[in-house]
């Protein structure tokens, strides 16, 4: 008799299901970890920016406008700055440029529809999608497949405005949207997204999971000598900057794709295990060998 594979995920045994069957929840789930669970005003905002959201996301209206209150603003204004500050020493030069062409102050939160505008007159023809919270991986590619990248609107609870225990605006706005510039960056989502679509198989569904991972959530790039950060889960995070790339008791090796796709990662906690790429146009060509080598039709 064969024996079945189980599959890890997070340290635990998961139904590999989920990686097919993706659950799409329509209401707001927070979890006690969330520093604004027990705020009713911040729990009533984030109901309602979700609903709004679900709604145009459901109906492709685009991203809303959203008009942020003081609190909201005030979260913005103090962690943009310091972020800035980390980006100009540690980011990579192709988020960089992106990020300044795009126009994205530390003064007033910008309006994702605006955004989303600017990113379809560049070459990558990317646009983004309205997001209630944090998606399925499994629905989250399928906007991507279409070239349409899903992001957040409502903004981490002001008593810890350095977390955020899933994706917010900061996340999304200051890590993803920028590099959506690039069209090898963009190329590789596209393809991942596409093949995690396509696919009936749940191991190879996480190893795309896990490729996208370590590279477009938590990649490091090595760009004249030096380590410098991509990832969107580093680049919208004080702490995991510096520790990125400065801590002596974090793993640091070559993006290897047989090793990165038997690798498990935490979610809730900072990452101890970094992979490098050499550039992007690499990352592009390795997803392209990853998605042929399964078989999947894109």
């Amino acid at each position: 008799m064969k024996e079945t594979k189980q599959m890890m995920e997070y340290g635990v045994v998961v139904d590999p299901k989920t990686q097919t069957e993706p659950p799409d929840p329509t209401e707001l789930q927070m979890g006690p970890d969330d520093p604004g669970h027990d705020d009713p005003v911040y729990v009533k905002r984030r109901q309602e920016l979700f609903a709004l959201c679900r709604k145009h996301r459901l109906e492709k209206l685009g991203p809303p406008t959203i008009e942020y209150n003081d609190d909201e603003t005030r979260v913005w204004r103090e962690v943009t700055p310091k972020l800035d500050e980390l980006h100009r020493k540690y980011a990579c030069a192709m988020y960089l440029k992106a990020k300044d062409e795009l126009g994205i102050t530390q003064k007033e939160i910008p309006q994702m529809k605006t955004l989303s505008e600017q990113l379809g007159k560049r070459p990558s023809k990317m646009h983004l999608v309205p997001a209630e919270g944090s998606l399925a991986y499994r629905i989250f590619y399928s906007y991507i497949s279409d070239r349409g990248f899903p992001v957040t609107q409502f903004i981490r609870h002001k008593s810890k405005p350095g977390f955020t225990p899933e994706p917010d605006m900061i996340h999304d706005c200051l890590g993803h949207v920028p590099p959506l510039v690039n069209a090898d960056y963009a190329a590789v989502l596209v393809l991942i997204a596409k093949a995690a679509n396509a696919s009936r198989d749940p191991f190879q569904v996480q190893a795309l999971k896990r490729f996208s991972w370590f590279s477009i959530e938590f990649g490091l790039i090595e760009e004249q000598g030096e380590t410098k950060v991509f990832g969107a889960g580093i680049l919208s995070s004080l702490n995991e900057i510096p520790h990125s790339i400065l801590d002596k008791g974090v793993k640091r090796e070559p993006f290897v794709t047989d090793i990165v796709i038997e690798t498990d990662y935490p979610h809730t906690k900072m990452q101890d295990h970094y992979f490098i790429i050499p550039s992007f146009a690499f990352l592009r060509r390795e997803a392209e060998d990853l998605v042929k080598r399964f078989g999947i039709k894109v």
